[in-house]
This record gives structure tokens, sequence and C-alpha cells, in this order.
């Protein structure tokens, strides 16, 4: 279900509010996709309200299903929800053009980078720390929207076994579909038969 824009932002002001936050989140977050999503929550969802919850959940499906960088599926998704295909071409400038900068700089300076020098491996090791923090976040936030029955419960586990033992990531999405559907017309038969 598509959620009104907020009054009070006007077009040029959404564009700029998704390239911006795009572009601090690629400046700023690090660990890729699913560490992004507590600032696009905090941005669009809760402060805005240009997106609903429910998109915001779809938006994490469709980004984990479709190929392509995460962060850029979801600069694409969010962008066309808030303000259509202008929308998804701010944010998806915003998302990358950081990256690039610090990739160039990145490129030109590591061949003077001593991987050795302790404040080099203390400041990744310290960012390796925070982004499994963030990405632990995020899939809590997940799960209390996924998790809400018995049989997404069990779909979670299975699936999370089956990922814990190796299985292709792409098969078990495959393997999920169907059982979605199995799910969707338990449901009906069980509305039609109350």
């Amino acid at each position: 279900m598509n959620q009104p824009f907020s009054a009070d932002l006007s077009y040029g002001r959404r564009l700029w509010l998704l390239f911006f936050t795009f572009a601090k989140i690629a400046a700023l977050v690090v660990g890729g996709g699913l560490a992004m999503l507590p600032v696009i929550e905090e941005t669009f969802v809760n402060k805005y309200r240009l997106l609903s919850r429910e998109e915001l959940l779809d938006m994490v499906t469709v980004t984990q299903t479709v190929p392509g960088i995460i962060a850029v599926n979801s600069a694409i998704y969010t962008g066309m929800k808030v303000a259509g295909p202008l929308g998804a071409i701010c944010a998806v400038f915003g998302a990358v053009l950081p990256s690039f900068t610090v990739i160039v700089i990145i490129a030109v300076c590591v061949p003077t980078l001593d991987p050795k020098n302790p404040f080099i491996a203390g400041a990744f090791r310290g960012v390796r720390g925070a982004v499994t923090g963030l990405i632990l976040v995020t899939a809590c936030r997940i799960w209390k929207k996924s998790a809400a029955s018995r049989f997404d419960r069990i779909a979670i586990l299975v699936f999370l076994i089956l990922a814990i033992a190796g299985i292709n990531p792409a098969l078990l999405i495959l393997a999920a579909m169907p059982m979605g559907l199995i799910r969707l017309r338990l449901e009906e038969k069980t509305e039609k038969g109350s």
C-alpha cells in the first residue's frame, strides 16, 4: 500500500533528501546494504514518513533477491517510492558518488599504506565490530516484522539451518517462493473455512 508523501516536503526537497541521505549512507555507513537499513528506516519511515514499514520490508526482500549491489538496489527502490524515476536517479547518484570518490582516493593511496601499521589494523578492527553490530540490529528489526506467525518462524529456522549448512543462497530463495505460495493458499483455505 502506497503511503502519501509527507505534506511538508516539496518535490525538490524530496529529491535533495534522497540524494543527501544516500550520499551520507555511502560516505559514513560501512558494511554494505544491510548496514544502511537503520538509516533508511530512521529517515524515510520514522522522521519523514515517506515509506511505510511494510514498504521497507518489501525493499529488503526485493534488494536481496534481484541481482546487483544492495545499496544501489535500495536507492532505486526508495527513490521510486518517494519521488518516482528522478528520485531513483538522485538516490543512486547519492549512493554512488561518495563510494566512487573514496575508491579513487584509496586506489591512489593504497600503495603507500602499510597494512601492518597498528593504526590502520586497529581502525579496520573497529569498523568490523561496528558493522557486525549494525547488521545484528537490522536482523532483529527484520525478525520482528517477518516472524509474525509460527509458519514464518519455522521457515526462517529451516532456511537458516540450510544457509549455515552451505546451501547456495539462490537455491534457498527459489525454494522459499513455493513455500510462500503454499502459505498463502493455506491462509485462504483457513479464511474460507471460518
